[in-house]
Order: structure tokens, then C-alpha cells, then sequence
């Protein structure tokens, strides 16, 4: 073995150790990183009520900070089959009946002001499976695009990969 291979091979095995993780924690990624902090520890999805929610969560002292919530209602979308834990790509900007979005993004983080984020201009939802006993992993990605405006979120994009566990 060369002198440099010896020299790079251990951050090499650094590199590739730490892309294998299990999928816990990690940085969500867009144009609203520079305004916020959003490092995870650890992602949830959760199915109740007709919404489907991926939580990216961080540790704060004994409780914990929401980092991001992407929220989707889905009662529509769920075929008859109660059973049924398939995958989901959802348009999170789609207008429903009552006017208001299929999606939803939130966050809510501890000594932070609650700011609501922008309507989105576009965003998707996608999930391989849906959550349905606590433990189950879920798998899938996001991306959202905030309308343009005056909010400081305004124009601006977050979007991200997780590997999710019912809780």
C-alpha cells in the first residue's frame, strides 16, 4: 500500500461509515437553511386521523424540539382497504374543497418565537410505506417551495430524504 492510500484510506472508511448509518439524524437541506437550523436527530411518521406526518426531531434538555413537521391530509388518497400500507405521492400544494392546502409544513422549536411558514407554491410528499404499528420504518422524501411574498420564508425551498419510525 502507498504512502498516501495509508494517508487517505482511514477518512475514506470515515466517509463511508458514517453514509451507511441506519438513516437517523442528519440536515434537511434548501434555500431556508441559512435562517434556520435544521439538524435532526431522529424522524417520525405517524398516521392518525386522516393525516400523514414526518416529524424531524431534535433532543432539548428533557424534551424535544420539532425541528420540522411536513404534514399531508390523505383520508382522500387511502384506498378502501384498511390494510393497506403502500407507498404515497401526494401533491402537498393541491387545493382541496375547502380551500385550503392538501399540505402543511410547521415547526415548532423551544425559546423560538412560532412563525407560520408561507402557502406552498409546490411541494410533494413521497412515502414507500405507511405507518400503521409503532416501530414501523418508513422511508421517502419531501420538497417544498414557500409562494413568494413578504414572509422571510417567502420564494424559499426545503427538501430532504428519511428513514422514519412509527412511534
Amino acid at each position: 500500500m502507498s504512502a498516501r492510500l495509508r494517508f487517505i484510506a482511514p477518512a475514506l472508511f470515515a466517509l463511508a461509515t458514517a453514509a451507511c448509518g441506519e438513516g437517523e439524524g442528519g440536515a434537511l437541506e434548501g434555500s431556508v437553511t441559512p435562517l434556520l437550523d435544521l439538524r435532526y436527530q431522529r424522524s417520525e411518521a405517524r398516521l392518525a386521523e386522516g393525516t400523514l406526518a414526518v416529524s424531524f426531531v431534535d433532543t432539548q434538555g428533557s424534551g424535544q424540539d420539532v425541528v420540522l413537521k411536513v404534514s399531508a391530509r390523505v383520508a382522500d388518497m387511502l384506498p378502501e382497504d384498511p390494510e393497506y400500507a403502500g407507498s404515497l405521492d401526494i401533491n402537498l400544494a393541491e387545493p382541496l374543497e375547502d380551500g385550503s392546502q392538501r399540505g402543511s409544513v410547521d415547526r415548532s422549536v423551544l425559546d423560538e418565537p412560532v412563525r407560520p411558514f408561507p402557502l406552498l407554491a409546490r411541494g410533494n410528499l413521497f412515502v414507500k410505506s405507511l405507518p400503521k404499528t409503532p416501530g414501523d420504518r418508513v422511508s421517502g422524501e419531501f420538497n417544498v417551495t414557500f409562494v413568494n411574498g413578504t414572509d422571510v420564508y417567502s420564494g424559499r425551498t426545503i427538501f430532504g430524504r428519511f428513514e422514519a419510525t412509527a412511534p
